[in-house]
């Protein structure tokens, strides 16, 4: 079945929930009319994300494969794309290519490719590899975000994107972040921000929710943050509820 015909039945299902709801809240529940378009759409709305995103678009990238977080960045289903394509923007907005930058679990994401030598550790070497051929100027090592094997202000910028969450120790990961990190050195941290009630919506649609070990929230990075000497300076969200937050050490 083409992609195209999918949307349409997709489209189709939309609508009908959307005067079926608006008959239902006005004429059974006495709403008053524009309410219930409202109340309705957003149901319509909500239906056409979650089938676009696992049937319509559905791609075979897979969580597993060491190109993962590349095809995702590249191939990945449109809303996955435009999700990864603003996090890397707000990212390169915040550190620019310049100073001596450590990736924390770079994983195989194109993020890295702004950046052509830096130095990026991850626990799985396949993924390692896969980007050492990309980046051939970079430097690449299997290493632990709780325990970095670097001297202490070894960095000007560290970038650690949606890592702290699939850990039960986020405050060693911070702890080292900033260890590592020179005085005045800026750090980015990227992760979802579970008080916003947006991402325990789209966390349904993504492949690693069950692999959170630690749901974290603004309030609770800025915390890890500041015990550990970063100062929050600025921070963006993706589609109001995935966290990306810019670090100044003092």
């Amino acid at each position: 079945m083409t992609r195209f015909l999918k949307f349409c039945i997709v489209g189709g299902t939309g609508a009908i929930i959307t005067w079926g709801l608006t008959w239902l809240f006005t004429e059974r529940l006495g709403l008053w009319y524009m309410v219930s378009v409202i109340i309705a759409t957003g149901f319509a709305m909500i239906n056409n994300f979650a089938w676009n995103s696992t049937w319509t678009f559905k791609t075979n990238v897979d969580p597993e494969n060491p190109a993962y977080e590349w095809d995702a960045f590249y191939h990945g289903n449109p809303m996955q794309r435009w999700w990864k394509h603003r996090i890397a923007d707000y990212v390169w907005g915040f550190i620019p290519n310049q100073g001596k930058l450590l990736n924390v679990g770079c994983g195989s994401s194109p993020i890295a490719m702004h950046y052509p030598h830096s130095y990026n550790i991850d626990l799985d070497t396949a993924k390692l590899e896969f980007m050492h051929l990309r980046m051939p100027y970079a430097h690449f090592k299997q290493g632990n975000a709780c325990s970095l094997e670097f001297l202490d202000a070894s960095f000007d910028s560290v970038i650690c994107i949606e890592v702290i969450e699939h850990t039960p120790y986020p405050e060693k990961v911070v702890s080292e972040i900033a260890r590592v990190l020179r005085v005045g050195g800026t750090a980015v941290i990227a992760t979802p921000d579970y008080a916003k009630m947006r991402w325990h919506v789209a966390e349904m649609f993504t492949p690693y929710k069950e692999w959170h070990g630690a749901k974290l929230t603004r309030t609770a990075v800025e915390s890890l943050a500041r015990a550990n000497g970063l100062v929050p300076k600025e921070c963006k969200y993706v589609a109001g509820c995935d966290l990306v937050e810019y670090f100044v050490k003092e």
